[in-house]
């Protein structure tokens, strides 16, 4: 299956709603449209003040390693508009895990949709030898979670998928520059997507990436994130080599239906969370539920998400807590919603969780 490639359409102005079934997570934060204020980077819509919401959630970019770095999101679209943006050549492998992505690379559509295999693919390799144009088209009320690696060509060529067979020097007196071409992959020369079908395996590695609480500054934080991505782009690449065949599944991944629990499970804790004052079920009632015992459920909710049920849901709690800072609750109100009584711990591990304390977020705002 291949992503469907179109000429622009216009889109609906629909009320401000989530897909159905698609939205895990309400309070994730806010992103403005400040946040946007790169190079390059234009908008194109009725105005927009600097510091107004143009996106609810989060929106995570990192470097892992030189020429390696993911791009994760958890948004939902707050305006109906369009934006563009110069993006790096090299190669691009993108995971969609909830909702919709619906964007043009150098013209050329990618539709991508988590639920709906037979509308679009759930995943692509987009491979760029140059610079292209990337549109995003913005929907009021549409879902994304995704997660995209981008490799550059230098790392593509260091780890020996292209060669150097020509250089040129453009204009003269300049540094060379190569022309890069595939060896063991087939990948052409000009702009190419192609859908690929990740196994359990691969999205659960996603989850991980997307899930990752601990402080991405820490080498080993960064070390587990970059080997994570390391296995991720494996899978992608051996998917497109002919002589490979299927990428193989690693013994001891979950199954698809522990998956699609694990899924369930994380659904269901989310839905508890939009309740702040609610007591969370206790583990043990959580592995009646879902048809294991505590130990299965932690292990397996471990191996899908990176982290234990508990982390997850005080990190999920301190990101509600921020969004309550953002939207004008005290200090004091947003630590007792996330359950701490003291607001020195709460102070803690907000710090830990984002990087600054909740009264620097204040003072930005």
């Amino acid at each position: 299956m291949k992503p469907a490639f179109e000429s622009a359409v216009d889109f609906a102005n629909p009320p401000l709603r989530p897909t159905t079934g698609t939205r895990p997570w309400r309070a994730l934060g806010m992103v403005r449209r400040l946040d946007f204020d790169s190079p390059g980077y234009r908008f194109e819509s009725d105005s927009v003040a600097a510091n107004e919401p143009v996106l609810e959630g989060r929106i995570r970019s990192l470097a892992l390693q030189p020429g390696l770095s993911m791009h994760g999101t958890e948004v939902l679209d707050l305006h109906n508009m369009v934006s563009r943006v110069n993006i790096t050549a090299g190669l691009r492998v993108v995971l969609v895990l909830a909702g919709e992505v619906d964007v043009r690379i150098g013209g050329q559509r990618v539709h991508l949709h988590a639920d709906d295999p037979a509308l679009a693919a759930k995943a692509a390799i987009v491979s760029m030898p140059e610079d292209a144009l990337f549109e995003r088209r913005w929907q009021r009320g549409k879902w994304e979670r995704k997660l995209a690696l981008h490799v550059t060509p230098e790392w593509l060529q260091s780890h020996g998928w292209l060669r150097s067979t020509d250089q040129r020097y453009d204009p003269p007196g300049l540094r060379p520059i190569a022309d890069l071409r595939p060896t063991s992959l087939n990948f052409p020369d000009t702009l190419c997507i192609k859908a690929w079908k990740p196994s359990p395996h691969a999205l659960a590695l996603a989850e991980q990436m997307l899930c990752h609480s601990e402080d991405p500054t820490d080498d080993l934080s960064r070390l587990r994130l970059a080997s994570r991505a390391l296995e991720l782009l494996y899978e992608a690449l051996a998917s497109q080599r002919a002589d490979l065949g299927p990428a193989t599944v690693v013994k001891g991944n979950l199954r698809q239906r522990d998956q699609d629990r694990m899924l369930r499970l994380r659904s269901f804790i989310d839905s508890e969370l939009q309740q702040p004052f609610a007591q969370p079920t206790m583990i043990p009632e959580l592995g009646r539920r879902f048809g294991l015992s505590a130990s299965a459920l932690q292990r397996q909710f471990r191996h899908a998400f990176g982290t234990s049920v508990n982390d997850y849901r005080r990190a999920m709690r301190l990101h509600q807590a921020r969004t309550g800072l953002e939207q004008g609750l005290s200090i004091t109100e947003a630590a007792y919603q996330a359950g701490y009584s003291s607001a020195a711990n709460f102070a803690t591990a907000f710090r830990r969780q984002f990087g600054l304390s909740p009264k620097s977020l204040c003072s930005r705002l």
